[in-house]
């Protein structure tokens, strides 16, 4: 046998030996994990929930807030995985009122109602300046339909302004919150001003939720959190698109304080 058979042969000895190997360690060949289904992820949350998302997830055509139905892209939405993490984040935590910045068609919207009438207590507040015309209404008026029923009304209400100013208006009535989501515009100054409003808004002991961890920009403002907000602690978020802050004490920082933090490199991907 010339050279090339022989490395072919010793290859494919090496590969039986390795499965042979891990049997007789009492191993197995590791295989993939099946993946799991949307249907299979959304099992546990009641109706009319898990109904609404299956039909978005699905593509089907949603209706707005003009009456009328509308088509719906793909890509806009958060994975059924990371969907029932933050259902579940709310169910553990129970909180009184959370925040979500960017409501869009309304996906974390649905998970963070599931859970809030699971609970039986807390309100959803959706920022979203965009609601009614680059995403038809889609959201709110699956919220509104489906929010559980306070003595005092429904359990969701819609903020369309920028999140800027509607933060500063909830900061100025004394509003705050248990658990805050940031996904609304996504530039690096964008969030780290929601990040640094939200602050302000939230409660000691509660939480904040950076979405889209695959952008630099989100990368970013999350390494200015570890290195320069004493007052947060990272905490696992199970999630690789995210990631989560408690905040552990109000900001007492020196006037003069900052750490230089690590600035994630730039691509055309964020442009």
């Amino acid at each position: 046998m010339n050279n090339s058979t022989n490395g072919t042969v010793r290859k494919l000895v090496n590969r039986v030996s390795g499965v042979l190997g891990a049997i007789t360690k009492g191993g197995t060949p590791k295989t993939k994990r099946p993946v799991k289904s949307v249907e299979e992820w959304l099992a546990p949350v009641q109706e009319p929930y898990r109904k609404a998302l299956l039909s978005m997830y699905d593509g089907q055509p949603q209706q707005g807030s003009d009456g009328n139905m509308h088509t719906i892209d793909t890509l806009t939405r958060i994975t059924p995985k990371q969907g029932m993490w933050m259902h579940n984040v709310a169910l553990a935590h129970k909180p009184a009122a959370i925040l979500e910045v960017g409501m869009a068609y309304g996906f974390s919207s649905l998970y963070f109602l599931a859970a809030l009438e699971r609970n039986g207590s807390g309100t959803l507040t959706s920022i979203d300046p965009f609601q009614h015309d680059a995403w038809k209404g889609i959201g709110a008026t699956h919220a509104m339909a489906h929010a559980p029923q306070r003595a005092e009304g429904p359990a969701f209400r819609l903020l369309c302004d920028r999140s800027d100013r509607a933060i500063v208006d909830l900061l100025r009535k004394g509003e705050r919150f248990d658990l805050i989501f940031i996904d609304g515009n996504h530039r690096f100054d964008d969030v780290l001003v929601d990040f640094y409003l939200c602050d302000q808004v939230c409660t000691v002991g509660g939480h904040i939720i950076l979405d889209d961890m695959w952008m630099h920009s989100i990368q970013s403002v999350a390494a200015f959190i570890r290195t320069n907000r004493d007052n947060f602690q990272e905490v696992e978020s199970r999630v690789r698109n995210t990631t989560m802050f408690r905040k552990i004490k109000e900001d007492d920082r020196s006037w003069k304080h900052f750490n230089t933090f690590p600035v994630a490199v730039s691509s055309n991907v964020d442009g």
